[in-house]
């Protein structure tokens, strides 16, 4: 367990305890050289490389292209980079730590926070000039200024009203008051957290900005009720009906009391008060891989190899698009449930701590690894590789 008085380096010898309590969810911070001692793990050709690929995804904003704020949709080609204009568009490229082993490096600088929160790493290129206007995200972002310089110009949430422009696809808020107590240049290796709901202006300096955004997942209560119902409806007590006791007397017979409504409510809080269910919705929904398909579970015959190419020693890595997440109820401390890329398995808690070690490393080698000092060790290993948590590194005369 971290010890939250820790100095963080990328948040500049912060520690845990003093972000928490003063900043996360709560307001804005500016984290200046949080990122200096990163190297650039790739640059704008290669991001420009990486938009072509056609299961990459991406898009372009123009502010001034054919329409106000036009954007383009990905893969792109070269004679459409060549196209462009020479300042005022931003290339954003999403989820490149599924792509780019050395952003995946960067992204575990944040596993101060929980990894299952963590959606992806953004990267954009901006030319002079380059924005995507002002806009403001649902969901916690540590904006990272990796090359060049970006103007951050930001706004809480009661310093500005959502009013998007009419006619643009993207949705940038038709009036931003500056305010100067929050408005930022920054340079290399400079990050800034920016909570939920926080609207946010930034514009490149010059032709050389590179913004890495590290955006954290945050499914709406909403979206949440709609899965729980899914799942409480997978198995109906046609039983378990509305029934309330009938009052000795009500003013009309059309009438609904609130004793009714009481009783419908004790009903439904009832089905939800489930800590296993509610783990179950959070733990698959928080794992489920951003692109599934690249992380479709083996089959038989493909597991065996893996499994075999794991004793044998060959070398295994975490993929960048791995989610692994686990819960253990105060309940039934005995049994752990883990979740990886949206799929389930009960374990004894005794094996978190192998868990625990695949999510702290990025290599393998399970050569040493003595299937016999648990007997749901190899059941968990198979689980893992069968659902991609851990991936056979390829040889480079296979590659």
């Amino acid at each position: 367990m971290m010890n939250i008085d820790t100095p963080i380096s990328i948040l500049a010898g912060m520690s845990l305890r003093t972000f928490i309590t003063e900043y996360w969810q709560k307001k804005p911070l500016l984290i200046r050289g949080g990122a200096k001692d990163i190297d650039l793990p790739i640059t704008a050709d290669e991001l420009a490389g990486l938009a072509m690929e056609e299961e990459v995804e991406s898009r372009i904003v123009m502010e001034h292209g054919d329409t106000p704020w036009q954007l383009l949709q990905g893969p792109f080609s070269e004679e459409d980079f060549a196209q462009l204009p020479e300042k005022d568009w931003t290339l954003l490229v999403q989820a490149c730590d599924h792509w780019v082993p050395e952003v995946q490096a960067l992204r575990e600088r944040f596993n101060f926070l929980p990894s299952w929160r963590v959606d992806d790493i953004m990267i954009s290129y901006a030319t002079e000039g380059g924005s995507v206007g002002p806009h403001y995200d649902q969901y916690d972002v540590f904006l990272i200024q990796m090359a060049g310089q970006r103007r951050w110009q930001v706004l809480a949430p009661e310093q500005f009203t959502d009013t998007p422009l009419n006619d643009v696809s993207l949705h940038i808020l038709d009036q931003f008051d500056v305010d100067p107590e929050q408005d930022w240049v920054l340079e290399p290796g400079d990050i800034l957290y920016l909570p939920p709901n926080f609207a946010h202006n930034g514009r490149s300096l010059d032709n050389d900005c590179m913004t890495f955004s590290v955006g954290f997942r945050a499914p709406s209560v909403q979206a949440a009720l709609r899965g729980l119902s899914d799942k409480l409806c997978e198995d109906v007590d046609e039983k378990n009906r509305f029934a309330a006791p009938e009052p000795i007397e009500r003013e009309h017979h059309a009438q609904i009391l609130p004793s009714d409504i009481e009783h419908l409510k004790q009903k439904i809080t009832a089905l939800l008060d489930n800590p296993e269910l509610l783990a179950n919705w959070l733990g698959e929904t928080m794992s489920e891989a951003k692109y599934p398909e690249y992380t479709a579970q083996l089959n038989d015959d493909e597991l065996n190899d893996c499994f075999s190419q794991a004793l044998k020693g060959d070398t295994f890595i975490r993929p960048g698009d791995a989610r692994i997440c686990y819960y253990t109820s105060e309940g039934s401390p005995s049994t752990t449930l883990l979740y990886c890329n949206g799929a389930k398995m009960t374990i004894d808690a005794t094996l978190v701590p192998f868990v625990e070690a695949i999510c702290d490393q990025e290599e393998f080698d399970f050569s040493a690894l003595d299937l016999t000092q648990h007997s749901e060790l190899p059941d968990l290993l198979r689980f893992l590789l069968q659902h991609q948590a851990i991936v056979a590194l390829p040889d480079e005369e296979e590659e």
